[in-house]
């Protein structure tokens, strides 16, 4: 099957009263300034289960708290919600409804499922930030995946094929390339064109894949990045070999959606009820949801990789960290090329130490600068060939690691207190909240520096993390003499 096949269908899907009337008829009503709230009222009692579906969402968890009144009458509802809530909850409410009935696949069930866990979370995340208005943010993500359900309808075999291909490792969306020749994102995009959803909706549906959660763009659009967030976190496992990079998505939700910390530790503890409330809202047993147990049931994922460690996670990291200096002695012992045990250190600073981007810097004396030898983590390729400055004292801290043979950990790098030590250059290439840059000796002496920091707008470096790049600023040393005994 190929893209031209989809847009066939989307076509013949657009064709048929997939949206019912009455949603018609309340787009229509809602977006006349002459209609009034028994208008859209009306138009809305026309539908039984859309009736049913607004009352039960107006009395949920989400209006309770506004209002205490019991609201059992839709024309209230509209009264209490809004003409403009009313009508993108219908819309929501509508496509969920279809979502739910258009296909037998037993994939249905898990993509119906997975836009309601991911509601859940947009909800939550839209209130604790402010910055999307709930009832937008509840909507986009009940939707988001829209484009799973075209796949689907045009061809289930390939469905199963690429839902085969993701238990195999292949990513979501190169699977569906390569059985569709398009991914869900766009398909879906171009059916909601073709519904003449809202515009801000298509754009939700189509570029929510586009954005990647743990580098956006700083003017990321608050409603689009609150789905963003609320897809990434409800595939969140609560895993010990997933928590640390969980943990580093939900701290940039925070920062891109600006929510307190306090708040964000929250997140986990609201889920359970505003899942089991929608569930409610939608008929559907909490039971079924499987991808909601797998963020419920999980020991310690109610809180993903909490910012003070217990005793049992700091003897995990501890041991992670043993078993690469392990790895590296064995490789070393056996002869491993130098360069991918090198690269396996520089892995371990980000997966285990937590830092967002990391270089392995040699020192080149006969030029008398710095080169870029190996990095890993998010936009390190990028920020490494800027920091290959001149051993001068002027480029600052990290050539200062050179000349004075020791360690700079830089923590709140911007602050005027530092004067020139920390480099004009180095501040402007890497805007990060703080970094530390470490030397690398052997026999030779100093042959090497690493520099690690959190990232564009991340976090600072802690002393203990400082401490740890160490160890492995040691590790690196020995492979570095072995792979240049000279």
């Amino acid at each position: 099957m190929n893209s031209a096949d989809v847009f066939e269908q989307i076509e013949k899907m657009g064709q048929l009263p997939s949206l019912p009337q009455t949603l018609l008829h309340v787009q229509e009503v809602a977006s006349s300034d002459k209609s009034s709230a028994e208008d859209l009222a009306q138009c809305i009692l026309k539908d039984q289960a859309l009736t049913m579906r607004v009352l039960k969402v107006v009395n949920s968890a989400m209006y309770q708290r506004r209002s205490s009144e019991k609201v059992r009458t839709v024309r209230k509802a509209v009264i209490v919600m809004g003409f403009e809530t009313v009508r993108k909850l219908a819309l929501g409410l509508s496509v969920f409804d279809m979502m739910s009935k258009l296909s037998r696949s037993p994939w249905l069930i898990h993509i119906a499922n997975h836009s309601l866990v991911t509601a859940a979370f947009a909800q939550i995340l839209a209130e604790a930030s402010g910055s999307a208005r709930l009832e937008e943010a509840f909507v986009a993500a009940l939707v988001h995946d829209i484009g799973k359900v075209v796949l689907l309808e045009c061809s289930p075999a390939d469905m199963d094929e690429v839902f085969q291909d993701r238990a195999g490792g292949i990513s979501a969306l190169e699977a569906e390339r390569r059985h569709f020749g398009i991914t869900h994102d766009r398909a879906g995009r171009r059916l909601a064109a073709r519904w003449d959803l809202p515009p801000q909706i298509q754009n939700i549906i189509g570029d929510h894949h586009d954005i990647d959660p743990l580098s956006p763009p700083r003017n990321l659009d608050p409603l689009l990045g609150t789905i963003v967030y609320a897809n990434a976190i409800s595939r969140f496992t609560g895993t010990p070999e997933n928590q640390e990079m969980e943990f580093k998505i939900l701290r940039k939700a925070g920062r891109r959606l600006g929510i307190p910390s306090s708040k964000l530790d929250e997140v986990y503890g609201q889920v359970k009820s505003v899942v089991a409330d929608l569930a409610e809202c939608f008929g559907v047993e909490v039971g079924d949801l499987e991808e909601y147990h797998q963020i419920i049931n999980v020991p310690g994922s109610s809180n993903v990789a909490p910012r003070c460690m217990t005793p049992d996670e700091l003897a995990r990291r501890t041991a992670r960290q043993l078993e690469l200096y392990q790895a590296i002695g064995m490789g070393l012992a056996s002869g491993e090329d130098p360069g991918r045990l090198l690269d396996n250190i520089l892995q371990g600073a980000v997966r285990i130490l937590g830092f967002e981007r990391v270089v392995l810097f040699r020192v080149n004396r006969t030029d008398q600068r710095l080169e870029a030898h190996l990095w890993a983590g998010i936009q390190a390729d990028s920020l490494a060939p800027k920091l290959e400055f001149p051993l001068k004292r002027s480029y600052g801290a990290l050539v200062n690691v050179v000349l004075e043979h020791r360690a700079f950990h830089v923590p709140d790098a911007q602050s005027d207190a530092y004067g020139d030590l920390v480099g004009k250059g180095l501040l402007a290439a890497a805007d990060c909240k703080g970094f530390i840059a470490t030397p690398v000796f052997n026999a030779a002496g100093l042959v090497a520096v690493i520099y690690a920091d959190g990232g564009p707008d991340g976090d600072d470096v802690s002393a203990e993390q400082a401490s740890e790049l160490a160890g492995l600023a040691t590790q690196a040393g020995l492979v570095l003499a072995a792979a240049d005994p000279q």
